[in-house]
């Protein structure tokens, strides 16, 4: 009975009652073992986990077997050898987190280890070449959330099934702790989760319903996509999540609801649009009109977010958010590296609470309005300090090895954001779109710089 419960809430078919839950803790706590394939250099060492324990039959999942189970502070895990996530997802009904927006066991700080906190607080980084292979640095997760808030608490429970390099070869599947992560309840917190739930549905259906291409891609991609790599069918993923993106947010204006959430959603899936189809390579008038779709769509956002807070003030992007910042900076880039200097005033118009307070981003201004102000400061010193250095240089060498240094720290230092690493996410869809720094190509078009010296995975090819 205990092993049944355990094995319901291990691939999140229920979780029992609380008084269940002890029980069975209990019972876990008299099969705790050493396992020594997880001392350090063993292969399961990079397998977090702080108890072991054997239990005393296999449990089977989708044809595979395993008895072995490691418990981390907040959730437990049975552990495969292999590589089964995908049939696990498809047996359980998980869906991929192409967003990267689940906790993976032991925490984002030790996902990969290509990417190491320093002392200092900076990351370590790639070397300044083609993206890591596949298996150097990776991790594939697929999900499923249950919500379990009942008025009193907000909680859910997240079932997942986990690879990663960190411990190639093995598969985990589990899920968080039932009472781990609980909040007080409020309607507000509630009415979001909700959405976020929502969200992810969508995804889901949206996912399902784009078939895998039957004909090779017949584009030469700007970028290298992660292998195997369907452009055909996440550009169809992206434009259906489009399309559903506006269906939710014009039931939520019906509703009385918050359509803001669903048009900044959409925001952020036009901006993909416009990357994915840049990146597959498709002809620039293409990718053109994507570009003015993705500041149309920001512009949308805006509007929506203004009307929700009664502020026509409100800024589409807010700086004091990296993930805003940065994506800001992306989309002016692209605007000025196509020579759409309309876009960019467009985008400008979004962001009139911040003129005057980033240096950064009125350098980038100030190449087409010589009328914007100089600015010394700027919210996030990493890694966008080396891109003001580099306008605010004389010497041609000073301004390409300042641009050389912002290539380099560019993705390490976005660490964070839930498109790291997206190159390294290839089995669902909406994972990838590339990782382009446009704005450092915006740059070195303005200076006429030699593009073969600054050669590097993130420059974007001039148009």
């Amino acid at each position: 009975m205990l092993l049944n419960t355990l094995f319901d809430e291990l691939t999140g078919r229920g979780s029992g009652t609380e008084a269940a839950r002890q029980e069975r803790y209990n019972w876990l706590e008299q099969l705790r073992c050493a396992n020594p394939l997880a001392d350090e250099g063993g292969p399961m060492a990079g397998i977090p986990g702080h108890h072991w324990y054997r239990l005393p039959q296999v449990l089977t999942v989708a044809g595979q077997a395993s008895d072995l189970l490691v418990g981390t502070l907040n959730a437990q895990y049975l552990v495969f050898e292999g590589r089964h996530a995908a049939a696990f997802a498809a047996e359980l009904g998980l869906q991929y987190d192409a967003n990267n927006r689940i906790d993976r066991p032991g925490g984002i700080d030790e996902l990969l280890d290509a990417y190491e906190e320093e002392a200092d607080g900076s990351w370590t980084t790639l070397p300044n070449e083609a993206p890591a292979p596949a298996l150097a640095g990776w991790d594939d997760v697929y999900f499923r959330v249950r919500d379990l808030s009942d008025g009193k608490a907000i909680q859910s429970v997240t079932t997942i099934a986990y690879e990663s390099s960190r411990f190639p070869g093995y598969t985990l599947l589990g899920t968080t702790l039932v009472g781990a992560g609980a909040i007080a309840h409020d309607d507000e917190t509630a009415a979001y989760l909700q959405q976020i739930f929502a969200d992810w549905a969508i995804q889901r259906d949206c996912a399902a319903s784009c078939l895998p291409a039957s004909a090779p891609w017949p584009h030469t991609p700007r970028q290298a996509p992660p292998a195997p790599f369907d452009f055909a069918r996440n550009l169809a993923y992206l434009d259906t999540l489009l399309t559903a993106y506006a269906r939710a947010q014009a039931q939520a204006a019906n509703d009385g609801g918050d359509d803001a959430y669903w048009a900044c959603a959409a925001a952020s899936a036009a901006y993909q649009v416009f990357s994915l189809r840049y990146t597959a390579g498709l002809p620039l008038p293409e990718v053109d009109a994507a570009l003015e779709a993705a500041i149309a769509a920001c512009e949308a956002a805006r509007a929506a977010l203004a009307h929700a807070y009664d502020d026509d003030a409100l800024p589409a992007f807010d700086f004091e958010q990296l993930t805003d910042y940065a994506r800001t900076l992306q989309l002016l880039g692209a605007a000025l590296l196509f020579g759409r200097h309309d876009l960019a005033m467009r985008l400008a118009a979004l962001q009139t609470a911040f003129d005057g307070e980033d240096g950064v981003y009125e350098a980038l201004l100030s190449t087409i309005d010589p009328q914007r102000p100089a600015v010394d400061e700027w919210y996030f010193a990493e890694p966008y300090s080396a891109l003001y250095e580099c306008l605010d240089a004389d010497d041609r060498a000073q301004q390409q090895e300042h641009l050389r240094h912002y290539l380099a720290g560019w993705h390490g230092a976005l660490v964070r954001e839930d498109w790291f690493n997206g190159h390294l996410r290839a089995q669902g869809l909406g994972g990838y779109y590339g990782l382009w720094a446009f704005e450092a190509a915006a740059v070195a078009e303005h200076l006429g710089l030699e593009r073969g010296a600054l050669a590097h995975w993130v420059m974007p090819p001039t148009p």
